[in-house]
């Protein structure tokens, strides 16, 4: 069989999955480089720095939209730099993928903390989608006898559903609203708190809903909070996928005559947050675009983002349905 077949088939399930926030996600995309460090054939570190450049960019191809698959694939490759022996090679690589994994819970906990401590007590904090870690922050809040949490359904899977019912369940005082409400629920709020599957060129893109929060705040005058830890943070130049059509049978059954256009992500220009919190600092516009700069990723996964540098063009932003 084709080796590149069988690393196409490790990737499948990562490709299906459309629900799961970033996090989610990159624990999926740690078991498959996982398995693919044990039984890729190889015979040399080389050889399988190849084999996992190649599943690198797979994982990268069937998730575009979510920043910590750039850091993830970016520390396992270069834990094999320094490989001297196949053995060494996979045992570096193992170790690699298995903190990233290890270390998601902790990012998210950092980051969630961080956003809790800036979070006003009273008042609402609307939000929308399922992030782990906005639902971890707003977790923090349970008891708060002023707070609430306005939850839009984040249409057409309604993910907002779900992080509804676990605010409740935690002792949350929640509200679930259309999406189409956001306007409507803005000011009558104290801030607007979104999740993040990247933070790059074009600002910070998230599930589609988020630009009308984050405009409606603007007018408003509501604070604008992001919650994402470093993962999350792309390097310039890093493509930021928004264009991906899913399946229109998501929003209503076909009918002759009808074009469905279902889209799950956006992109919230970095002049429209307030601040961006992360498992290290909070930090303004102007301080992560600093931070940006400095992030190192290999060659090979600067070569996967050249090749995809298309994605990035913010004229596709534009594009009518």
């Amino acid at each position: 069989m084709d080796p590149a077949i069988r690393l196409d088939a490790l990737v499948a399930p990562l490709r299906r999955e459309v629900v799961s926030g970033a996090s989610m996600v990159a624990r999926m995309a740690c078991d498959v480089l996982l398995q693919a460090v044990t039984g890729v054939e190889a015979e040399s570190p080389a050889e399988l720095r190849r084999a996992l450049s190649r599943l690198g960019s797979l994982i990268l191809d069937a998730q575009p939209a979510m920043a910590p698959l750039v850091a993830l694939v970016g520390d396992v490759l270069g834990a094999l730099d320094a490989a001297e022996d196949l053995e060494g090679g996979r045992a570096a690589a193992r170790e690699a993928a298995s903190t990233f994994r290890r270390d998601i819970e902790a990012r998210t906990h950092e980051a969630a903390a961080r956003t809790a401590a800036i979070l006003p007590e009273d008042g609402a904090v609307l939000t929308l989608s399922s992030s782990a870690t906005v639902l971890a922050a707003l977790m923090r809040g349970a008891g708060l006898p002023s707070r609430r949490v306005i939850v839009l359904e984040s249409r057409p899977l309604l993910e907002g559903h779900r992080t509804a019912v676990a605010l409740a369940e935690a002792g949350v005082r929640v509200t679930v609203a259309v999406d189409a409400a956001v306007a409507t629920l803005v000011p009558g709020c104290a801030t607007v708190l979104l999740g993040a599957d990247s933070v790059g060129d074009m600002g910070v893109v998230n599930k589609l809903g988020s630009l009308a929060a984050a405009e409606a705040a603007r007018r408003a005058g509501v604070p604008v909070v992001v919650a994402a830890d470093r993962t999350k943070i792309l390097p310039p130049g890093f493509p930021q996928s928004i264009s991906n059509d899913r399946p229109p049978d998501e929003v209503m059954r076909p009918r002759s005559g009808v074009t469905v256009w279902n889209r799950y992500f956006e992109a919230v220009p970095l002049g429209a947050i307030t601040s961006v919190v992360t498992d290290a600092a909070v930090l303004t516009p102007a301080e992560l675009e600093r931070y940006r700069v400095g992030i190192r990723v290999p060659e090979d996964v600067r070569v996967w983002a050249a090749e995809r540098a298309t994605w990035a063009d913010p004229s596709r932003n534009r594009e009518e349905p």
